[in-house]
């Protein structure tokens, strides 16, 4: 069994190597030098992020498979890019792994990175690998490019503005649950839920499709629950909001993981986070227009869930004809209880 401690550092990189270019054109210099050379041209502007991923952390070798935890590490920053409707492009990928792993461990690790880099036209172009003796760690940084003067920032979100979400919400959270807890969901739940907490799909078309309209004043993607994440949008943009609570999407699994957990299936859709789906705020004249451009091109619903308010009204949820304060939550990485 060929472990990595038994072969080369540089026999690991030109297996890593294989197959991470797939855009040639924008790679002057990629794996193996001591920077990656890239072409940007003078009409965008760039734009970067990073991620980190650690085991017992972010994710468990009980639980995913290696192919699922580099799906994953690359799908949620390739979605920071698409919450700026920006264009992804390039990735960098370093990972701290023991020595007594197999090589099949990093093989279908690299698999997962690369088949998600290729749905989304990511080149991997670079990174480092080092020895971990605490668990495997994995951070990507992704490199993007969005037409000078178009990146959407949370800061934009207006009074009168209305609040917007993609696909449905609270499948990650139900997901995780599900796969914790073993919960006797069918087949066809827990295939879908574990999917979407593992293989997340960035809304990368769809964030161009809506920003196209000019009618988008704000977006973030729905890492950690989307009262956390409409909390983002309202500091940044000094703004209060309404969501109402009837009107947030839950797919059937969802709802039905949640009543075997004995949870309302609002509190994975608000507090669970991991969904990366996108949250919108849009002038409400042109709504209709956002949600015929990404439904008719991508498939995926588009759907009202609240109003942004002036800031004096603070954050609200409406549920059962009685409005209150949200309250606050979601993920955090440094909690203390």
């Amino acid at each position: 069994m060929l472990r990595l401690k038994d072969i080369g550092e540089f026999e690991l990189i030109d297996r890593i190597k294989k197959g991470t270019i797939i855009k040639p054109e924008t790679v002057l210099c990629g794996i193996g030098d001591d920077a990656a050379v890239l072409c940007l041209s003078d009409a965008y502007h760039l734009l970067a992020s990073t991620d980190m991923l650690v085991e017992d952390v972010h994710f468990t070798l009980d639980t995913a498979t290696p192919y699922e935890i580099g799906y994953k590490a690359m799908a949620v920053n390739i979605s920071d890019i698409a919450a700026m409707a920006g264009i992804p492009e390039q990735a960098l990928i370093s990972i701290g792994l023991a020595g007594d792993l197999e090589v099949s461990f990093v093989d279908e690790l690299y698999r997962g990175l690369k088949e998600c880099a290729r749905t989304f036209g990511v080149n991997i172009v670079g990174g480092d690998t080092v020895s971990s003796p605490e668990g495997v760690v994995i951070n990507v940084t992704i490199l993007g490019k969005v037409e000078k003067g178009k990146a959407v920032l949370r800061s934009g979100a207006r009074p009168g503005d209305y609040l917007l979400v993609t696909g449905d919400l609270g499948a990650a959270a139900a997901g995780l649950e599900v796969i914790l807890k073993g919960l006797p969901v069918n087949k066809e739940d827990r295939d879908y839920l574990r999917r979407r907490h593992f293989q997340p799909q960035p809304r990368v078309i769809e964030a161009r499709l809506a920003a196209t309209t000019g009618a988008i004043t704000a977006a973030d993607d729905i890492s950690d629950g989307l009262a956390a994440e409409l909390r983002e949008i309202s500091k940044a943009a000094g703004v209060g909001a309404v969501i109402y609570a009837e009107k947030i999407p839950l797919a059937m699994p969802t709802v039905r993981a949640a009543a075997m957990a004995g949870k309302d299936p609002l509190d994975y859709a608000l507090f669970g986070g991991e969904d990366f789906e996108l949250l919108l705020a849009c002038r409400p004249e042109a709504v209709k227009k956002v949600q015929e451009a990404v439904a008719g091109t991508c498939g995926i619903p588009v759907t009202v869930i609240g109003e942004v308010l002036p800031p004096e009204k603070g954050l609200l949820i409406e549920q059962n004809g009685r409005v209150g304060e949200l309250k606050k939550g979601g993920y955090t990485h440094f909690q203390i209880e």
